[in-house]
Parts: structure tokens; C-alpha cells; sequence
């Protein structure tokens, strides 16, 4: 797990989780990406705004 005390959030990895049925909804950071995806799902270049970041969409 990642504590962010700041926001009052915790992150559970998805993958700690065996049984979850997890369907991604974001990428982020996806301008550092080593292994591009061509999902579909929506790809920030860093972090949405509300968490300090620009929140810009990069195209597949």
C-alpha cells in the first residue's frame, strides 16, 4: 500500500488482491511510459489536477 497523507488517501495495489475484479480507468504518468497500451482507456501525461498535476490527455 502508499499512504498519502495529504489527500487522505491510501492505494491498495490491485494485485494484493487476487479475487478483485479490477478494470483500469486512467493512466497516468503516461508520458514516461516504457510499454505503450492501445486500450482505450483515457492517458494523462502526468496526474489529474486535482492531485497537482496538469491533467492533459496524450492520444493512443
Amino acid at each position: 500500500m502508499t499512504n498519502h497523507p495529504p489527500l487522505g488517501l491510501v492505494d491498495v495495489f490491485a494485485a494484493t488482491l487476487p479475487t478483485l475484479k479490477f478494470t483500469p480507468g486512467v493512466h497516468i504518468n503516461y508520458s514516461e511510459t516504457a510499454l505503450p497500451m492501445r486500450d482505450g482507456v483515457t492517458k494523462l501525461k502526468d496526474v489529474p489536477k486535482e492531485f497537482g498535476g496538469s491533467g492533459e490527455v496524450i492520444s493512443e
